[in-house]
């Protein structure tokens, strides 16, 4: 039967008191096995009412001390009645806790088909032991609202847990403070018009295992809350369903654990702000609502399934051993405290961390979609590297959230790495690559290289400051470097216009003709770039070029020769009609001539290896008039 259909069909009988049954008339005393004090011996298969409108003599209300000697078809507890439970006794059909009666069970085991609340009635466990076959219901509210307050012990539900409201605005409530709840079957809110409100199941402590789904049921009226403040809720069923966008579940501490086969379908909110979250079966996340989780934990030989909805918002840790399949969705880090990632293929990955930052712990942690620096310092590692794939892209980063520590591109993107030390945000970008697999690993260090002494021809300088490290992989394909500065006084620069970006070669800095961008004044900000690829990829740091040429560099065009430094030959790109090319050393004598034997060679290549090392003028010439001019820089 329809789970719904199931509620509204028991519900729908409580109002209908039978018109004969045993009533408890409390006329002795409160021993419930004493007949004196029923308005009939009540046998075997009777209806029993509990009401105190029918109590006579001293109005004692029913204390079960031992075993009940009878077994009541339906028990009705109503109008305010008070009845403790401290034996056994089974209901054969149902016990209904009707208009604010209470029953109270501080020991020995209840065996019912149906237990129900409903009109305002209570029911506190404080110990033992209930059995329930077929539903455990929470009803419409009375004067105050139905509830099931278990303090400890065990109770076993083979059938349904339900939440009904039908009749009024209500707030049903299963609270569990200790000891065991297990549903076999689902966990269902059903709500009819002109009935609406909200059924709560609370956990404070203790275990709740649901074996069947929990949800909502489609046109309910009435919201799903749960609220984990302690304890465990374990989810075994195929679904939890938030139907409705008011539908939430949250936690602030204790263990959600979800196993076997579960699909969350998330409609409505849920939100953890603290508490682990465990998955420990094959999980799959669907939904248009918003899912915040706190500590993330996927268990060995696990799977977790981001489906939907678009992003994953985590403020705790993301610990990860089991497999994520990321979809094409997006996992955020929006804790207010430090939190570890441990290496996971994520598609999107924003930062939005607002205290200490985000630790990749372990592992290779991989972007295939975007990355997103919002806020806090994402902190990588050799060991635990952050790999931005192909066609992927980043947010150029902020003071407030960059990437401290290496991090890898792979692909033929242009990319600008957002990178950063000791809270210093400093750039480095690689353009102009062929090859997709190519690979480049950048990190920004905040201090001086090892050896700054050892400079090349040209330069004058290299920062003492700061410098970067830029390594390629996998291929050999060259690449135009950027450098990047986001405060000039911050990073030592005054003077823009003998700006380069310097190499480290192995034994010496090198560097070749740059163009600036920006300004070297005061707190500006600006970027440097190499005119040409380069080759050598180790360090890179700013440098000073003395920029001396004893000879005119005339041409409109600029030359980009190739590679820079060059060693024992160096390609160069020419105009379409040039006829000559020659090359001139710094003090302005002439030292080579190439000319262009096939009019169709978009390069010229220049030999060097005799050559000493040096600055070098190349210019470009159509039968004597200059096209083009380049700087060319040589070194052994």
């Amino acid at each position: 039967m329809n789970a719904s259909h199931l509620l509204t069909a028991t519900l729908a009988l409580l109002l209908l008191r039978p018109a004969q049954a045993q009533e408890w008339l409390g006329t002795i005393d409160d021993n419930w096995n004493d007949p004196a004090n029923w308005s009939d011996w009540p046998l075997g298969g009777e209806n029993v009412t509990i009401d105190p409108s029918f109590y006579t003599g001293v109005q004692a209300s029913p204390v079960l001390s031992g075993n009940s000697v009878f077994i009541p078809d339906r028990l009705f507890i109503e109008n305010g009645a008070q009845v403790t439970l401290q034996g056994a006794l089974t209901v054969a059909d149902r016990l209904i806790v009707g208009s604010e009666a209470e029953v109270t069970m501080n020991s020995g085991t209840l065996n019912s088909d149906r237990l129900i609340m409903e009109g305002g009635g209570a029911f506190v466990l404080a110990n033992g032991t209930i059995n329930v076959q077929s539903v455990l219901a929470l009803g419409d509210d009375g004067v105050v609202p139905s509830r099931f307050e278990q303090q400890n012990g065990a109770v076993n539900v083979t059938g349904e847990l339900g939440f009904d409201v039908e009749l009024l605005p209500s707030t049903p409530t299963y609270q569990l403070i200790a000891g065991t709840l297990t549903v076999n079957g689902d966990a269902v809110w059903a709500g009819a018009s002109p009935g609406s409100g909200q059924g709560r199941l609370l956990v404070e402590g203790g275990t709740v295992q649901i074996n069947g789904s929990t949800m909502n049921t489609a046109g309910s009226t009435v919201d799903l809350f749960i609220d984990v403040k302690g304890g465990d809720l374990i989810l075994n069923g195929p679904a939890l369903d938030l139907a409705h966008a008011t539908d939430s579940v949250q936690q602030s501490s204790g263990t959600w654990v979800m196993d076997n086969a579960l699909t969350v379908e998330c409609d409505g909110v849920i939100h953890c702000t603290g508490g682990d979250q465990q998955v420990v079966g094959q999980v799959e996340l669907r939904g248009s609502g918003t899912i915040r989780w706190h500590d993330v934990e996927t268990d060995n030989q696990s799977s977790l399934q981001h489906t939907g909805p678009d992003e994953l918002q985590v403020s705790g840790n993301w610990l990860r051993a089991g497999t994520f399949d990321a979809d094409n969705n997006t996992v955020a880090f929006i804790g207010g405290g430090n939190q570890q990632v441990i290496g996971t293929d994520f598609h999107g990955l924003r930062i939005a961390n607002t205290g200490p930052g985000v630790d990749l712990s372990v592992g290779t942690t991989t972007v295939a979609g975007a990355l997103v620096l919002e806020n806090g310092v994402l902190y990588t590692s050799d060991i635990a590297m952050l790999e931005v794939l192909h066609n992927a892209t980043s947010t150029p980063g902020s003071a407030s959230s960059h990437v401290d520590g290496p991090m890898r591109k792979i692909g033929n993107d242009d990319f600008v790495f957002p990178t950063g030390a000791n809270g210093a945000w400093r750039r480095i970008a690689v353009s102009g690559i062929n090859d997709q697999d190519t690979e480049f690993t950048a990190r920004h260090v905040d201090g001086a290289f090892t050896n700054t002494m050892d400079l090349g021809p040209s330069l004058v300088s290299v920062s003492d400051q700061e410098h970067w490290i830029l390594e390629r992989a996998v291929t050999t394909d060259d690449a135009r470097v950027e450098l990047y500065w986001e405060d000039a006084a911050q990073s030592g620069l005054v003077d823009c216009s003998t700006l380069v970006v310097a190499a480290w070669n192995g034994s010496q800095w090198t560097a070749g003709p740059s163009t600036t961008t920006g300004s070297c004044t005061g707190n500006d900000a600006g970027s440097v770039i190499t005119d040409g690829p380069g080759a050598v990829f180790q360090a890179f740091t700013f440098g000073v070029s003395d920029s001396t040429l004893a000879i005119a560099e005339r041409g409109a065009n600029v030359l980009l020769p190739h590679p820079q430094p060059a060693n024992d030959r160096a390609w160069v790109p020419v105009p379409g009609s040039t006829t000559d090319l020659d090359l001139f050393d710094a003090t302005g004598q002439h030292v080579r001539s190439v000319v262009r034997t096939d009019p169709t060679a978009s390069h010229l290549m220049v030999t060097t290896d005799a050559l000493p090392s040096g600055l070098y003028l190349v210019r470009a010439s159509a039968r004597g008039q200059v096209l083009a001019h380049g700087r060319l820089i040589v070194t052994h």
